[in-house]
């Protein structure tokens, strides 16, 4: 048939159109999913600590970051497999920051606690209630214990029980100290008690603990920058090399045994630094 290359050009071109409009369907309900469910995840974990940011802001900062760092390693080694790579490990950022925003709050909370149970403990001497004495404390403590504090007072106004107000503190801030506290504060209002002497002797107890962690974390302190100087002696050894031997090196991510020699090194690295951490670790 004289008009079957052109038939058969028509017929690809209709089938590019309809696969395109299909992918560029598929990416958008998928963009979509994927956009509400990091905006509602992302919000949520935000405000446990009280950061108050546009997540919408943080999603397109997140993709620039992504897109950046993959266009950086599909420069730098020119394989597509480090440039997906490069591509997964940006998009992990995000929860790796919010989790240590988190654990830098929950720390700071502990730190606070002594000084919490020790001006509650004041106001229940003073002849204070100790919701009154709760409240006292929230005003003249910093955040983020003023915070929590507030948010558990707030909730008891709105009816919450105390015991619910309080468990929903512990579950804001599962450290092992809170739940110290939170059970004082519950065999106290279930058995009497002098509360006061109790928060006092814990919240000494409290401070002397901090204290010799902290004197651990000064003697140790020269065994974990030796760790982590291990850890990065590879990576900028590595990066050296590039630039001096940049043939050479490309094999270490243009062929398969060179991915593998690459993964085996970031294996064995992440191991190391993970039994150093377990030594330099001493539990108080």
């Amino acid at each position: 048939m004289p008009n079957a290359p052109l038939w058969i050009a028509a017929s690809a071109a209709l089938a590019s159109v309809l696969l395109a409009w299909l992918v560029v369907r598929s990416v958008r309900v998928l963009w979509g999913r994927y956009r509400l469910r990091f905006v509602d995840g992302v919000s949520a974990r935000l405000r446990r600590v009280h950061v108050f940011v546009d997540a919408g802001r943080l999603l397109g900062l997140n993709l620039f970051v992504s897109i950046a760092l993959t266009a950086f390693a599909l420069w730098l080694t020119g394989s597509l497999l480090a440039a997906a790579a490069a591509a997964a490990a940006s998009g992990l950022v995000p929860g790796a920051v919010l989790a240590w925003l988190r654990q830098r709050r929950q720390e700071r909370f502990r730190l606070q606690l002594s000084d919490l149970m020790m001006l509650t403990a004041g106001g229940l001497r003073a002849g204070l209630s100790l919701g009154q004495s709760l409240q006292q404390t929230a005003g003249e403590i910093p955040p983020p214990a003023r915070q929590e504090l507030q948010l558990l007072l707030r909730e008891q106004r709105l009816g919450a029980p105390f015991d619910q107000a309080l468990a929903g503190l512990e579950r804001r801030m599962p450290i092992e100290e809170m739940t110290l506290l939170a059970a004082a504060l519950r065999i106290s209002r279930e058995t009497g008690g002098n509360l006061a002497e109790t928060l006092e002797t814990l919240g000494d107890t409290l401070r002397r603990k901090v204290a010799i962690e902290g004197k651990i974390r000064a003697l140790t302190a020269q065994g974990r920058l030796q760790g982590w100087a291990m850890g990065l002696l590879p990576a900028v050894v590595g990066v050296l090399l590039w630039f001096v031997e940049p043939v050479a090196m490309g094999a270490l991510f243009s062929t398969w045994f060179g991915l593998a020699t690459c993964g085996v090194i970031v294996l064995m690295q992440l191991l190391g630094l993970h039994f150093i951490r377990r030594v330099m670790r001493i539990d108080v």
